[in-house]
């Protein structure tokens, strides 16, 4: 575990989260405001489910413009994060973060 937590700022872009995940190497990033404070999170999992649903619909973008205008109005990480975010506190020990994890399904890394 790091003390320095990677995170992602309420409107990041979808690609600027997949370079995040991909340049770090970790899986799930928390979503936190100007404040620092978690506000949700999104995985791995997250992108995918995103990606598959949005699969049909990119493969019948008819023109260039239509991939700038959706470049525009590209989700982001608030539209995309699993939310409430799930938090234990710096001095649990893992199994007391497990049960919080198992009393949420899952926790804030995925859901059930």
């Amino acid at each position: 575990m790091t003390r320095k937590a990677i995170t992602v700022p309420p409107n990041a872009a979808f690609k600027d989260i997949v370079r995040t995940l991909t340049e770090r190497q970790v899986s799930a990033v928390p979503v936190v405001d100007a404040a620092g404070r978690p506000l949700g999170v999104i995985s791995e999992r997250d992108l995918l489910a995103k990606s598959a649903d949005q699969g049909e619909y990119f493969r019948s973008l008819p023109a260039r413009e239509s991939w700038e205008q959706d470049e525009a109005e590209a989700l982001r990480a608030e539209e995309l994060m699993s939310a409430p975010a799930v938090c234990a506190k710096p001095d649990w020990t893992v199994a007391e973060a497990a049960r919080l994890m198992e009393a949420h399904r899952g926790g804030p890394l995925g859901r059930p």
